[in-house]
């Protein structure tokens, strides 16, 4: 949990369990409700103004599923954790988006949390939002932190009735709404790579001063990629085991393959961390050689210029009776040895490859 995350529940403080409060970032301005209702023959869409006006299918046989895009308005919440009996304690977990991924059970139906990942400000960073759903015998209920509609590809194969998804449950639904953010997870984790091999290539030509701020911005970019799916191993594993009989045993065979999804992810952020944490020190190691280099090219300017600043302290005394001072090649024969000294120094350091 981040820093921000624990001063906004702070705001909470002394509230009773179950206070519906919301706890977050508002990423939009108005609450967007869309209400689907399906079967294997026919698909219906309407973008609804209330809550009221999707109680209108709770009791068709055929499944509904609801959409709410904005979190801010716990009013909103609240009516329809009344309309489907949802406890108040687990609206409480759907206002606050700091929530860690979870799968609970209800009384009739499955509680999951999640996080979905989107990439902006030029692929460079991912933002997060969290993702509720609620899972009922006939019905799915989505909520989302922010407006952007990710599901839309599942939408696309709603209208058209491609492939399976218009004939099986509520509970293929919610599979195929996981899927859906997982295969964001790719996404971000393919243009995180793309930047560690930046970063790589980076090291190796140059040394400017935002590759180090930038490396600490991927490190704990990877490490908030972590503590959000590592915990999806557990919530899809608990799915394949609950005995609710809301999911049905064709589902499982595609929440199985979910779950070998889901390792890979986490297999693939534990091998960028382990590359974030290599492209640290190898950069902290090339500062210090570079450092070590110019320290060497002082060091031997300082050696060279020694045994020079000694014979030009010698003959800067001033006393009366040196025997070079009134020789007619004195002068000539200082910088000669000098000259020499400084050749001889010269090769000498080239034998030792210390040049």
């Amino acid at each position: 949990m981040t820093i921000g995350a624990v001063r906004d529940r702070s705001e909470k403080l002394g509230l009773p369990p179950g206070a519906l409060i919301f706890v977050g970032e508002q990423k939009t301005d108005a609450v967007a409700l869309t209400v689907s209702n399906y079967d294997k023959d026919r698909f219906e869409e309407k973008q609804a103004d209330c809550i009221e006006d999707c109680l209108s299918c709770r009791e068709l046989p055929s499944t509904t599923w609801i959409h709410v895009g904005g979190l801010h308005n716990p009013g909103i919440i609240e009516s329809l954790g009344q309309c489907y009996g949802i406890h108040h304690l687990f609206l409480e977990d759907i206002l606050n988006t700091h929530q860690r991924p979870k799968m609970e059970e209800l009384e009739d139906g499955l509680f999951v949390v999640m996080k979905a990942f989107t990439l902006s400000d030029g692929d460079e960073t991912s933002t997060a939002e969290q993702l509720s759903f609620i899972l009922g015998k006939n019905y799915l209920i989505s909520l989302q932190e922010g407006p952007s509609d990710i599901f839309e590809p599942v939408r696309i194969r709603l209208r058209s009735a491609l492939g399976r998804i218009r004939s099986l449950g509520p509970d293929y639904l919610l599979y195929a709404l996981m899927d859906t953010v997982v295969d964001h997870y790719f996404s971000v984790l393919e243009a995180v790579g793309e930047r560690i091999e930046a970063l790589e290539d980076e090291l190796l030509t140059d040394h400017a001063q935002q590759t180090l701020p930038r490396m600490h911005r991927l490190r704990r970019e990877l490490l908030l990629l972590k503590k959000m799916v590592w915990p999806l191993r557990e919530v899809i594993s608990t799915m394949l085991r609950n005995e609710t009989g809301l999911i049905q045993q064709k589902t499982q065979f595609y929440i199985r393959d979910l779950y070998d999804h889901i390792i890979q992810v986490v297999d693939t952020l534990e091998n960028y961390r382990e590359l974030a944490s290599s492209l640290l020190e190898i950069y902290l190691s090339s500062v210090s050689n570079r450092m070590n280099e110019v320290m060497k090219v002082l060091t031997i300017i300082a050696t060279i210029f020694i045994p020079i600043t000694f014979i030009a302290g010698v003959y800067g005394m001033n006393f009366d009776y040196m025997p070079e001072l009134k020789w007619r090649w004195g002068y000539a024969m200082v910088w000669g040895v000098m000259i020499a000294m400084i050749v001889t120094m010269l090769g000498y350091f080239r034998k030792k490859k210390w040049l």
